[in-house]
């Protein structure tokens, strides 16, 4: 929960500052002690004073030596939540017994100003934890219980002059410093909080910002990819066509005309690639599911991919005829030529299969190659918009028929991936979906 993060990182973050920057309120505690001992020995109760010097010299060492300990070899976040708050609770707690106990010893034997001073530095004392205590390390409620209630069960008891004014004061007085506190941690709280969302906030504008930039920097390759590569086939077709001459032989002008036939297709497969991503990105493309055989698809994608193939001497072997598929066979169609459009312009293999399996959580369609394959930081970034990979063949292209595929698979309720080498090559995969049961078809 953000919120219990929010907590153990203030309290991980004061604890670290709070013993960094303790020896101030250390040399406060011992020198307060110094004067104590220096005033009280030899008057108060020789067994009751030895207890609690043993006590809060203890203490102050202890504190000491933690203190350097967390200097010299610094605790991991872990450590500090685990060990190192309920250590310094467990210490305050035993600070606060002894100073509590504290009353008994002085105060019976205290003169009027003596005794008025020590109200002072016990009151002095939970200021102290009030201003300098962390979160973490806080035990200003049992403090207050301890120390003020021990001062005015000994007031009730000994019934110095002003006691019934000092009985209602110091509950008063502790129940005020209670209260502020908890509005003080409470806003610190907060602050650190929206602190903590505003970085968050942050860092999510930054990766936002990267993603803009990147994807502004690939629409404008896409620009100069669409400009470079359509002017290719274009410029070959005007050259093909100065070729053909008004009057001319059929037969001498045939291979004119089919390199212009050919430059004009290229130019409408570039135009449509970028027409089906548009209509992809845009939303307008809806999936109409319906059960057919795998090798109704390949028959499909042979139709339309067969004579590049065989232009590009690739030989395309078929595997898988008679699995059922449950998916829209036109978009299903496209995202499969997309994947051999791929395997015949930049695989530079001799050989593509596309086949078919049976799954129990529905079917898969393969186009495997043996050409080059793909390096390994290609594998996913090869199926974002207008990006393509390090060893693509000359052929060219904007880099959208891997994303379209994706996004073809993602309508039918699929997924598109590729798993690099499984042979030679690459080898690129469309997961389907089941067919839904015939019971929910009719309750349809």
């Amino acid at each position: 929960m953000p919120g219990v993060a929010y907590r153990e990182q203030i309290l991980v973050n004061e604890t670290r500052t709070e013993l960094k920057g303790s020896i101030a309120a250390w040399i406060g505690l011992s020198a307060a002690t110094a004067f104590l001992a220096f005033q009280f020995a030899g008057l108060a109760d020789p067994i009751a004073f030895a207890i609690w010097l043993g006590s809060i010299s203890t203490f102050i060492a202890g504190w000491f030596v933690a203190w350097i300990a967390f200097l010299t070899r610094p605790p991991t976040d872990a450590q500090i939540l685990t060990r190192w708050i309920p250590a310094a609770k467990a210490g305050m707690i035993f600070c606060n017994l002894v100073t509590a106990g504290s009353v008994w010893v002085f105060l019976p034997v205290a003169g009027p100003e003596l005794r008025a001073l020590l109200l002072v530095l016990f009151a002095w004392f939970l200021i102290i934890q009030f201003a300098a205590a962390t979160e973490a390390t806080q035990v200003l409620r049992p403090a207050v219980v301890m120390v003020l209630g021990s001062l005015t069960l000994w007031l009730l008891v000994a019934r110095p002059p002003h006691v019934i004014a000092l009985a209602i004061f110091l509950p008063l007085f502790g129940a005020t410093l209670i209260a502020i506190r908890r509005f003080v941690r409470q806003a610190v709280v907060e602050a650190t909080a929206a602190r903590a969302t505003a970085e968050e906030a942050r860092r999510e504008l930054a990766v936002a910002l990267g993603e803009l930039e990147r994807e502004r920097d690939a629409k404008t390759h896409f620009i100069r990819a669409a400009s470079h590569d359509l002017q290719q086939p274009l410029q070959a077709a005007a050259l093909f066509l100065d070729r053909v001459k008004p009057g001319g032989r059929a037969a001498v002008q045939a291979p004119a005309l089919g390199g212009v036939r050919r430059s004009l297709t290229v130019a409408r497969t570039l135009v449509g690639s970028m027409l089906d991503h548009l209509k992809l990105e845009s939303g307008a493309v809806q999936a109409d599911m319906s059960d057919f055989t795998a090798g109704e698809l390949f028959d499909r994608v042979l139709l339309t991919q067969g004579p590049a193939a065989a232009a590009a001497g690739l030989r395309i072997s078929v595997a898988g005829r008679g699995v059922a598929l449950h998916a829209d066979p036109l978009l299903l169609a496209r995202a499969v030529e997309n994947l051999m459009a791929n395997a015949i312009r930049h695989s530079g293999g001799r050989r593509v299969l596309m086949g078919a399996r049976a799954r129990r959580d529905g079917a898969e369609i393969w186009v495997i190659d043996d050409g080059r394959g793909l390096s390994p930081e290609d594998e996913t970034r090869i199926f974002s918009p207008f990006e393509q990979g390090v060893r693509v063949g000359a052929a060219g292209g904007f880099g959208l028929g891997l994303s379209s595929a994706v996004q073809l698979s993602a309508l039918m309720g699929g997924s598109c991936g590729v798993r690099n080498g499984l042979t030679r090559g690459a080898a690129f995969h469309i997961r389907l979906a089941p067919a839904p049961p015939a019971e929910a078809l009719c309750a349809a």
